[in-house]
């Protein structure tokens, strides 16, 4: 059976797990030798892990950021898509920056889209330092200051992240049915969950009776809920909030 879950599901965010460091020096049976190889070894791993971060996040999140700017005021200052890879290409490309996430406290998509409008401010700024005469947006347009228009957009970026992590979720639970022999299970769940087609229309064709087809379903959707917990977990969300964050997303699909 495959792993419920591509990262860790402890307490840990997939996140902290991913870029923590272990000092091999701390290990203290570690002789010269043999610390100079594992220093070299951990460093080479963190250097994996990093990428993988890194990796997890454009991948993730590229979407999601590209409708964010694309219904905020930070539309103004260039193509969405562009914006979004600058946007990676700054922040990503210093180690520290995702590093800085645990300690805001906040939810990592939100953590996210602050530091996406904080990165148009930035630009906003650039752009009035080279024209003498000013820009057509100021940089205290962008100040973090929610208006309605990004407002809506924000609402837009939890919308598209929503589905993000629902496909995710949904993606691991197919991987783990294909993998047990089940493939035709999770058929009758995406006909009918996702497609909206009646049992009565395909249930022959799977060689299920109608009723089969409803018990299917639900072991499915049951199985595609708890990995949307492992994918939810990884995102820092207490495991006392999990729930209520099911529910969010559900809400705003």
């Amino acid at each position: 059976m495959a792993n419920r879950s591509a990262f860790p599901t402890t307490h840990a965010t997939w996140l902290e797990t991913l870029l923590v460091e272990r000092d091999p020096r701390a290990d203290g049976r570690m002789s010269d030798t043999h610390g100079v190889h594992a220093r070299s070894s951990v460093a080479a791993s963190a250097a994996d892990r990093a990428q993988a971060a890194r990796r997890h996040v454009m991948e993730r999140y590229a979407v999601p950021l590209e409708v964010f700017v694309k219904g905020s005021s930070l539309a103004r200052l260039g193509e969405p898509k562009e914006m979004v890879n600058g946007f990676f290409a700054a922040r990503l490309s210093d180690e520290k920056y995702l590093r800085a996430w645990p300690a805001s406290g906040m939810r990592f998509r939100r953590w996210l889209m602050n530091g996406m409008l904080f990165y148009g401010q930035g630009l906003a700024r650039d752009a009035a330092r080279a024209a003498a005469r000013g820009v057509t947006v100021a940089a205290d347009e962008l100040d973090g200051r929610a208006s309605s228009a990004d407002a809506d957009a924000a609402a837009n970026f939890e919308r598209a992240w929503a589905l993000a992590v629902v496909r995710e979720a949904t993606a691991r639970v197919e991987a783990e049915l294909l993998d047990e022999g089940r493939a035709v299970e999770f058929e009758i769940f995406r006909r009918h969950a996702i497609l909206g087609q009646p049992y009565a229309a395909f249930a022959q064709e799977v060689d299920r009776t109608p009723q089969q087809c409803a018990g299917a379903t639900r072991l499915v959707a049951q199985r595609v809920r708890a990995a949307l917990a492992d994918v939810l977990r990884e995102e820092g969300v207490p495991e006392s909030e999990i729930d209520d964050e099911i529910a969010r997303v559900r809400g705003v699909l």
